[in-house]
């Protein structure tokens, strides 16, 4: 036995092969038939494979970007990897902020992207994995969601700084209908020129009529009001489940009338 793994050593380590969709491999050390390490010539990639899929070409280069051409898959266990929780919210991630077929997306993650990090699926597994509100569910049974935006207003780059998970009840709170309200500021509507400016806020997923108003400014400052007011109040029913951070900046958010 001692005498074929010395032979085979010799025969395979330094001898470079093709593969069939990652370019070339170099043999770098022979340990057994089922664990050789290899480094792909085009990335400097080091891992371990199987004679029997060196031989076939059958070896996968974990470092070159796979997902929508961004996002690499460096870790081994790719059947398994896909069917995580992780792997869904890291897929997610890409394809709003990279996605070309995809029209929704195209429109409302228009200019968002990934940040270096998040662009590998090791990094992302690992962030999520320490983030409070990863693996919790809201009193519906719904998993939390992960949020880009609320941390930093306006915000368009996921990454390790700017995300966070948050329950269904914190995400819809700023959903704001840009293109259903047309000119008017958010909360206010106007059904034909010469009626007067109604304010309605969304609480607990029902519309709230605030009243009429002479102008949008003061038809808007209702809403804003009734909308702070509210966003406090889910803080504090969620305040022990969500990160602290996400706590703070709910409760110093400011609902702004070109928002």
């Amino acid at each position: 036995m001692r005498k074929n793994v010395l032979f085979n050593k010799q025969k395979y380590e330094g001898v470079v092969f093709p593969t069939n969709n990652f370019g070339d491999v170099v043999v770098i050390k022979y340990t057994n038939n089922r664990k050789i390490t290899v480094k792909f010539l085009d990335t400097s990639y080091v891992r371990d494979v199987r004679l029997v899929d060196l031989q076939r070409g059958e070896v996968r280069d974990y470092a070159v970007p796979s997902v929508y051409n961004v996002g690499v898959f460096d870790m081994h266990d790719f059947k398994n990897e896909t069917k995580t929780q992780e792997y869904s919210l890291w897929s997610g991630v890409l394809e709003r902020c990279y996605s070309k077929i995809n029209s929704k997306y195209l429109k409302n993650y228009k200019d968002c992207e990934a940040s270096e990090c998040f662009k590998y699926y090791s990094k992302f597994k690992k962030w999520c994995n320490t983030q409070v509100g990863f693996n919790s569910k809201d009193d519906k049974g719904n998993s939390f969601h992960l949020d880009k935006d609320i941390l930093i207003k306006g915000n368009k780059i996921y990454s390790e700084e700017t995300c966070c998970f948050v329950p269904q009840e914190i995400n819809c709170l700023f959903i704001n209908s840009k293109s259903a309200r047309g000119d008017n500021p958010v909360g206010v509507h106007q059904k034909n020129r010469n009626e007067k400016f109604g304010a309605t806020c969304s609480i607990g997923g029902c519309q709230k009529f605030l009243g009429y108003y002479s102008t949008t400014e003061e038809a808007f400052q209702a809403y804003k009001e009734t909308k702070e007011a509210y966003i406090k109040e889910v803080a504090n029913k969620w305040k022990d489940q969500i990160d602290s951070r996400v706590y703070e900046a709910l409760m110093n958010w400011s609902i702004e009338i070109t928002d």
